[in-house]
């Protein structure tokens, strides 16, 4: 009886919603390969076994004591709790974990459940997939699907859920720099509705004034609980020193505009398009709300590749209000519209055949990704090098590639501190510039080696910088392959 129960229970709709989420984890599921991860990794362990937070820079030896506002601290401890249990397949399943449950409340908020909804929740998916991996921006992208869930509540009607918001803003204010974020959404709301109400546009949805204020007055408190965390008030200026950062904005590709050149943003521009077409054909307008979060948003997404996933976030159940009013008003809705009868077995075991192949190929793909883990990281970083350096005990400063420089955190700190990592904001523009100098070889190129005292290099054996080293009389090569070259300042060895 209960075989036949759960026989019965795969409608279409459900089935539509388990491989919308399946189908989302399936994508999500990816290997390792950010170079960030690493040096995240490293400073868990640290945090961990020591049970204090650093202050200063501990990893390189370019800037040795460098004030470091670790705002990621917990997430980095999660991390490395993870992997000590999990390894690194556990972290993979985890993080696909994450971003699944994110596009679930997403799917939550849009109208048109369970066909339309589906399809622009997968949509938003694949235009934000770029940005995906097992790194603590997965973590703001839950907060930020959790924040705009019930901001979308408490304008429903649902007034008691708005004080999740100071709770989770704590959460959000140790686990990564966006944090600001959670408190930029609920301002949109408040400003949206402020202009809505003024405008007397009674056929929108709004809220009224006593609840304009307590979203204000939750808002303000949730501003002041950002502040129990590490680094107490200084934690707030942080994020905007990073979008202040002309070398990050200059030097680092997940701060690039997306180039729609590239098929990995083509969604982006199908997304953008159906949003242009929507508004158009609709005879929905959009709040003044929605128009802020656009307008907004769109624009950050334009001009940073990392802000996409936000903007998807907030544009999807625009998106899919449009076209559900489109739908509405044709022909074919009624035409489609689905039967209310009880579905025939002959319905519900396509349903089931659908979701167990669906379930295999998911498994497949899993499985390859997490056995072929260990090889995508030898394709990305300098493994072999790193363990040529250990084995023959080369000695030195060293002078590393920025994008190595996380690996290099884990697999060689603390015998040998690098010269740069993946934190931009420790260095400083004016260190990555000196950076820059000698891997560009620009004028004077040398000088930043001299400087930091660097007779180690490892950097990719086809720079520009690797070829002149490799033809200068004070470098010696006593390594190379396919990726990385080592080279050993003339005198310095063992």
């Amino acid at each position: 009886m209960k075989a036949k129960r759960l026989f019965e229970a795969l409608g279409t709709q459900r089935l539509m919603v388990l491989v919308l989420l399946l189908c989302i984890f399936f994508m999500a599921t990816r290997e390792i390969i950010d170079p960030d991860f690493w040096w995240h990794l490293r400073t868990g362990q640290y945090i961990s076994e020591t049970t204090s937070i650093p202050r200063q820079d501990i990893f390189s030896h370019t800037m040795p004591d460098q004030p470091w506002i670790t705002h990621e601290w917990l997430t980095e401890v999660v991390l490395y709790g993870t992997y000590t249990v999990a390894g690194q397949n556990g972290l993979i399943l985890a993080f696909a974990t994450i971003i699944t449950a994110a596009f679930a409340l997403l799917y939550l908020r849009c109208p048109g459940r369970p066909y339309l909804a589906a399809f622009i929740v997968l949509l938003a998916a694949i235009t934000s997939a770029v940005t995906w991996g097992v790194r603590p921006q997965m973590l703001s992208l839950l907060l930020a699907s959790a924040s705009l869930y019930i901001l979308d509540s408490y304008q429903a009607g649902r007034r008691r859920c708005i004080w999740l918001m100071p709770p989770l803003m704590v959460l959000w204010a140790n686990v990564h720099g966006s944090f600001l974020l959670g408190l930029v959404l609920p301002i949109v709301y408040v400003v949206g509705a402020t202009i809505t109400n003024l405008a007397s546009e009674r056929h929108q949805p709004k809220l009224d004034w006593r609840d304009i204020r307590l979203l204000l007055v939750v808002t303000l408190i949730s501003a002041a609980a950002t502040v129990v965390n590490p680094n107490g008030v200084r934690l707030l200026l942080y994020p905007l020193g990073t979008l202040g950062s002309t070398a990050m904005q200059a030097y680092i590709a997940e701060w690039f505009s997306p180039d729609f050149h590239l098929t990995q943003f083509q969604p982006l521009a199908a997304f953008i398009l159906m949003m242009i077409v929507a508004l158009g054909l609709s005879r929905r307008r959009p709040t003044a709300t929605e128009f802020l979060f656009l307008v907004g948003f769109g624009y950050a997404a334009l001009r940073s590749a990392r802000h996409i996933p936000y903007f998807v976030l907030v544009a999807a159940p625009i998106l899919t209000a449009q076209l559900l009013d489109i739908w509405d008003r044709s022909q074919w809705s009624r035409t489609f519209t689905e039967s209310r009868r009880q579905a025939g077995n002959i319905h519900l075991a396509a349903n089931w055949l659908l979701l167990t192949l669906v379930l295999l190929g998911g498994v497949i793909r899993v499985s390859l990704v997490l056995q072929g883990n260990a090889d995508a990281q030898r394709e990305v970083f300098p493994v072999d090098a790193v363990e040529f350096i250990v084995d023959e005990q080369v000695g030195g400063n060293i002078y590393n590639l920025y994008h190595w420089g996380g690996y290099l955190v884990w697999t060689l700190y603390p015998d040998y501190p690098v010269f740069i990592d993946g934190r931009a904001d420790v260095y400083g523009d004016a260190f990555i510039d000196e950076y820059l100098q000698a891997y560009q070889l620009r004028e004077d190129w040398h000088a930043p080696l001299d400087k930091y005292g660097v007779n180690l290099v490892i950097i990719d054996k086809g720079s520009s910088l690797s070829t002149v080293l490799n033809e200068s009389p004070n470098w010696d090569r006593p390594y190379v392959d396919e990726r990385a070259a080592i080279f050993v300042r003339q005198g310095e060895g063992k």
